[in-house]
């Protein structure tokens, strides 16, 4: 049996040559897009591109869309904090600005009490004059 075997997957080109047949080598023969197919197996062969590419264009466009949707959300993200650090400038510049009032206040109330009292003394010596 094993001659046999052998013997049929060898065959000779020439004298002293032997190599393995295709048929031997992948058993049954695989055929590609033939003419042999029938309709309703080329239909489906179609229809299986067709739905391939249109699920191929429509991640595209969704990973697009995705990619699109994440560049305005990092702009928002930026605005955003731009926003925030203009606020809490507002609010320090407020702060300060409330301190210089009332450091602004005290100093009227002395440049006040000074003028009472330079105001007093001068009345007192004008009095005294007359």
């Amino acid at each position: 049996m094993s001659e046999f075997f052998h013997k049929s997957c060898y065959t000779s080109r020439t004298t002293g040559y032997k190599y393995r047949t295709l048929s031997t080598n992948t058993g049954e023969k695989k055929r590609r897009d033939s003419n042999t197919d029938s309709p309703l197996t080329k239909k489906f062969k179609e229809l299986k591109g067709e739905i391939t590419s249109r699920i191929i264009k429509e991640v595209d466009e969704s990973q697009r869309a995705r990619k699109s949707i994440r560049d305005k959300f990092e702009k928002i993200d930026t605005k955003i904090n731009s926003m925030l650090d203009v606020q809490n400038t507002i609010t320090i510049l407020r702060k300060d600005l409330l301190a210089s009032e009332n450091i602004l206040v005290d100093t009227m109330e002395k440049i006040e009490k000074i003028e009472n009292i330079v105001g007093v003394s001068q009345s007192s010596s004008l009095q005294s004059r007359n």
